[in-house]
């Protein structure tokens, strides 16, 4: 069977039970007569969703629907507005307008980029928000898991046990014991397609067995749109005028249909923009954000107008397309078919569907949104020996999950995720101690200390024209990491070889390193990059999360911002370097500048005075305080300048072949002011003292040029060095 109609069969099956169950959450409210209400909300905002999604979304592997946290709020919303009219067309018609007005605010959001922002949210308000999701949705269901009608709360249950099934419960503890089985003990994409087929099962052969009817909760009325039979009466327009007259003299009202539709369209892009994430970071893709908000914005609009749920992408519908090996769009085009098939097939029966079966299917999945990392958290937070191990973090996100619980338990959805939220802000007040990014510079006069031929260092300032190198200080955390990756994501666009500078940084958490693996997944993922991490003598917090951040990245790393420029510069020059790895006596002479200037005969003359030697690894050409002997040229291999400061050598200068080495104590016959050491086999060329001295006395023109040429290599080596000063300031 093809992968994408698998895939997209798999999420119909568990939309179209999430899809009915989330909608008779959503009219819970109005009690039985708001279930054939919720059955038609639900599946028409999978259907608007799916279709529009397939045709105008771009990001692979998306599928449209409710989700519980929207539902949720459609029911606080009509619990308000019960408050005010019990009038069921007013009610529709309230709803109709805050549901569109959510489709627009997401309009409105997309333009004013904040999808992008939603891609870097902080992980303890993600967590906290599926956390509560999964124990809210669970609460609200528990009763029909229990035997009792879906609608009713567990507060009414244990007052009014006559409305306690026991056959309910006993098919709901089967459906439950499969569900588990096929997501716990042997995990399967298909275990909820198992746990329904096997719920329905037990309850046709129930319905066949059972004499009369079964004692289980039933829709009792086909869903149709709650405003279709008002629409059809003259007094519609008279209705439409009474509602407006309600918005302008109802003290609150339209602030409530604004905050409502406010809080929809947070939901909807923050889930969005969750499972979107998640898709990419799976794939290796990038979406454009732009594209579907767009798209949801005009399914929420349409959602609206039809009276249907608020239709959003979210994550867990994603993974188990994922999960199947979906890879494109084309699986929801095969989910919106198949959801649309199961539809007509159930449609004679949908009065009478067995609702505890779905509400089971739909719990006990809400309770797979707790991640088994965050359970792990808690139970180590409630030890006193453990908690005291735990990273800020971590204690972090756990007081964040358990007041975002909290505070949706004693009030609702909206403030526990408000709650969670100001924590982070709080958070980030309090932590923020530095901006976490210093600068970004672009075309760097930086170079590493190193002597290259002069074909290399032109070849080097053309490919400088595109490096950026970042620098990055103080904290980089999930306050202030979202802003920094979007920034890097815009400006380092025309850059094709990044050096990222962390020397500076004093901490990093979980949430930042999710942003830099993003950025260079999606953003860098066709750049050479290399990244500079501190020494042990400047210990950073968080650095283990970025070694391995950076490691399964497969970015180099180093402990020095020369190192740093040293690798990237050997990586710009590799197609140079097999050229002139090594080079003849008179072209070495002739790219350390000792022979500019000179006619052919002379250069002639003058490369006879030199000798050639080997160096083998790590052997010493000439100690710091010996006496000079003479003056090298490097043909082949690799040489290091060393100096000897306190406890530690510093590295000075690397040479590569047509370096001279040793020019100025031949100039000022002082003693040598650096150790060098070959840092692999060399070969050289050695001009002794004598000879020098010989040169300059028998050939005056020659040795003027000769005096000329070292006080100009001179000159590039302090030019040189005030380059590589801005590496260390």
């Amino acid at each position: 069977m093809n992968t994408e109609l698998k895939a997209g069969a798999l999420v119909a099956f568990g939309g179209y039970a999430q899809a009915i169950v989330y909608g008779m959450l959503a009219f819970a409210p109005l009690g039985q007569a708001g279930l054939a209400y919720g059955i038609y909300a639900g599946l028409a905002s999978a259907l608007i969703g799916g279709v529009l999604g397939a045709l105008l979304g771009k990001a692979p592997v998306q599928f449209g629907g409710p989700r519980s946290s929207t539902a949720l709020i459609i029911a606080g919303s009509l619990l308000g507005f019960l408050q005010i009219t019990t009038n069921h067309f007013e009610l529709m018609l309230l709803l109709a307008l805050e549901i569109a007005l959510a489709g627009l605010l997401i309009a409105l959001a997309q333009q004013q980029g904040v999808g992008k922002l939603m891609q870097f949210l902080p992980a303890p308000v993600l967590i906290g928000m599926n956390t509560t999701l999964g124990l809210f949705s669970a609460y609200k269901l528990l009763p029909a898991m229990m035997g009792f009608a879906v609608y009713t709360t567990a507060v009414q249950a244990a007052a009014t046990p006559a409305l306690f099934s026991p056959m309910a419960l006993g098919v709901s503890a089967i459906t439950v014991g499969v569900l588990l089985y096929f997501r716990a003990i042997r995990p399967n994409p298909l275990g909820l397609v198992y746990g329904l087929a096997c719920g329905f099962t037990l309850n046709a052969m129930l319905l066949w067995t059972w004499p009369g009817a079964l004692p289980v909760q039933t829709v009792a009325a086909m869903p149709s749109h709650p405003l279709l039979q008002t629409l059809q009466t003259p007094g519609f327009a008279d209705s439409i005028q009474a509602i407006v007259a309600l918005l302008l003299s109802t003290p609150g009202l339209l602030l409530q249909v604004l905050v409502g539709a406010a809080v929809l369209a947070l939901l909807v892009v923050l889930e969005s923009m969750q499972s979107l994430l998640q898709v990419d970071q799976t794939l290796g893709t990038r979406h454009n954000t732009r594209q579907e908000l767009n798209t949801l914005a005009i399914s929420n609009v349409l959602c609206g107008l039809a009276l249907a749920l608020p239709s959003s992408n979210y994550f867990s519908r994603s993974n188990a397309g994922l999960g199947m090996g979906a890879r494109s769009r084309q699986s929801e085009a095969w989910y919106v078919g198949v959801l649309t098939l199961l539809l007509i097939f159930t449609w004679p029966i949908l009065a009478q569907l067995p609702l505890h079966i779905l509400a089971t299917a739909v719990a006990v999945s809400s309770l797979f949104l707790i991640q088994g990392s965050t359970l792990r958290l808690i139970q180590r937070f409630a030890l006193p020996s453990t908690r005291k191990q735990m990273a800020p973090t971590e204690r972090f996100t756990v007081w964040v999950v358990l007041c975002m619980v909290f505070v949706t338990g004693i009030s609702n959805l909206l403030i526990g995720t408000l709650v969670g939220v100001l924590f982070v802000a709080a958070y980030f007040l309090q932590q923020q101690s530095g901006s976490g990014l210093r600068n970004i510079e672009f075309k760097p006069a930086a170079r590493s200390r190193s002597m290259r031929p002069r074909a290399h260092r032109q070849h080097l300032d053309t490919a400088f024209e595109h490096l950026a190198w970042v620098l990055f200080e103080g904290n980089l955390f999930f306050g202030n990491a979202p802003a920094i990756a979007i920034r890097l994501h815009d400006e380092l666009v025309p850059a094709q070889s990044v050096v990222l500078d962390f020397t500076h940084l004093r901490y990093i958490d979980d949430t930042a390193c999710d942003c830099l693996e993003r950025l260079l997944k999606q953003g860098l993922q066709h750049v050479r990059t290399v990244a500079v991490l501190p020494t042990h003598e400047q210990a950073m917090g968080g650095e283990s999360l970025l070694r391995s951040c950076l490691g399964r990245l497969g970015i180099a790393t180093q402990g020095h911002i020369d190192d740093a420029f040293w690798h990237i510069e050997n990586q710009l020059l590799a197609p140079l370097a097999l050229e002139q790895a090594s080079c003849s006596a008179e072209d070495a002479l002739k790219n350390s500048h000792l022979c500019d200037h000179m006619n052919p005969d002379q250069i002639a003359g003058f490369s006879a005075h030199w000798n050639t030697t080997v160096l083998p690894a790590g052997q010493t050409l000439f100690s710091e305080g010996t006496e000079p002997c003479g003056l090298y040229v490097l043909l082949e291999g690799q040489l290091s300048a060393w100096h000897h400061t306190g406890h530690s050598n510093e590295r000075l200068m690397r040479f590569c072949p047509g370096s001279m080495v040793g020019e100025m104590a031949l100039i000022d016959r002082k003693p040598r002011s650096a150790t060098v050491r070959a840092d692999s086999h060399c070969t050289l060329l050695f001009l002794p003292t004598a000879q020098f001295e010989q040169l300059l006395a028998r050939a005056p023109d020659l040795g003027h040029t000769l005096q000329n040429n070292l006080s100009r290599e001179l000159a590039l080596r302090i030019r040189l060095a005030n380059q590589s000063l801005a590496l260390v300031q």
